[in-house]
C-alpha cells in the first residue's frame, strides 16, 4: 500500500476523529477521502489531509457547526481574513452569552428563593407611539427563538463586515430587532426575522439575507428589564394588557434589544417590546 494511502482506521487514530465522524464529513463534502476502492468501498486518506482533519476537529471543539467549519476553511484558503474575524467574533459573543447564562443559573440556584429570583423582571413605560419605517438588513428562519436570534445575528454581522460592505462604508445605524411572525408560548417553534438597521449601499452574498424597509406602524411599546429567558412572561402580560384595553394587534410583534448581553448583567438587559395596534 502506498505511504500516502492511509486507511480510515489509521487516519481515525492519527487525527483523533471517530470513523463515524469521518463518514459524516465525507457525506457533507467537508473531508472527502483521497481515494475509494471501487470494489470494497474502503476509504483511504492522504497525508496532506491530516492538517485539514485537525483543523476541523479544533473548530468543532470551539463550538462551530459543520457548515460554519466548511465556510471558515474555505475563507482561510482564500485568505479572507475579515470573514474569518467575523466568524471568530460571532463565536466569541456566543460563548460570552453562554457564560453569562451559566452565571445566572448559578446565581438563581444560590439565592434564598430560587423561584422568585428566576422570574424577576420589570415592565415600564407603557405607551402607544408611532414607529417610523426603518431600512434594515435581515434574515428570516424557523426554529427555537434563542437559536434563531443568535445564529441570524452572526450571519448579518458577517455580511456587514464583508470587504465589499466595509469598502462601501456600510454602517449599522441601530440595535438588533427581531420580528416574530409565528411561534408558541415557550419559544420552541418560531418563525422569526432578525434585522439590523443599516446605512449605505449594502452588498448581500448570502441568499438567506436581504435588505428591506420595515414598515412603520402605530404600536403599544413596553420597556422590559430582565433576562431574555423571561421575555415570554413579559409578552403574556403585554397580551393581557391588549385584551384588557380592547386593543387589536395588527401585525407581528417586535423586540428591540437596547443593550449588549456581553456587556451588562442579565438583570440589566433592556428590551423594547412593540405590538402593532389599530390607529
Amino acid at each position: 500500500m502506498p505511504v500516502d494511502q492511509i486507511p480510515i482506521g489509521t487516519f481515525s487514530h492519527l487525527t483523533r476523529l471517530s470513523k463515524k465522524a469521518l463518514h459524516c464529513y465525507d457525506q457533507k463534502g467537508l473531508l472527502v477521502p483521497a481515494t475509494k476502492d471501487l470494489c470494497s468501498g474502503y476509504r483511504y486518506y492522504a497525508i496532506a489531509q491530516i492538517d485539514r482533519a485537525v483543523r476541523i476537529r479544533a473548530l468543532s471543539g470551539l463550538g462551530f457547526s459543520l457548515d460554519e467549519v466548511a465556510s471558515i476553511l474555505d475563507a482561510a484558503e482564500r485568505g479572507e481574513t475579515e470573514v474569518l474575524a467575523g466568524f471568530m467574533e460571532g463565536r466569541r459573543r456566543a460563548v460570552q452569552e453562554e457564560i453569562g447564562r451559566l452565571r445566572r443559573v448559578e446565581r438563581v440556584l444560590s439565592s434564598a428563593d430560587p423561584l422568585k429570583e428566576m422570574f424577576r423582571m420589570s415592565l415600564t413605560e407603557w405607551t402607544i407611539k408611532e414607529i417610523a419605517p426603518l431600512r434594515v438588513i435581515s434574515a428570516r428562519t424557523k426554529g427555537t427563538y434563542a437559536e434563531v436570534t443568535g445564529s441570524r445575528i452572526e450571519v448579518l454581522c458577517r455580511e456587514i463586515a464583508s470587504p465589499e460592505n466595509r469598502n462601501a462604508g456600510v454602517k449599522v445605524s441601530g440595535t438588533v430587532i427581531s420580528i416574530c411572525y409565528a411561534g408558541d408560548e415557550d419559544g420552541s417553534d418560531c418563525d422569526v426575522e432578525v434585522a439590523l438597521p443599516v446605512t449605505g449601499a449594502v452588498t448581500v452574498r448570502d441568499p438567506a439575507v436581504g435588505v428591506r424597509v420595515l414598515p412603520g406602524c402605530r404600536a403599544l411599546s413596553v420597556l422590559y428589564r430582565g433576562p431574555y429567558e423571561n421575555l415570554p412572561l413579559a409578552h403574556r402580560q403585554v397580551r393581557e394588557y391588549l385584551d384588557a384595553h380592547g386593543l387589536s394587534q395588527t401585525g407581528p410583534e417586535r423586540e428591540v434589544y437596547l443593550n449588549d448581553p456581553a456587556q451588562v448583567a442579565a438583570e440589566d438587559l433592556m428590551t423594547e417590546i412593540q405590538y402593532p395596534v389599530e390607529g
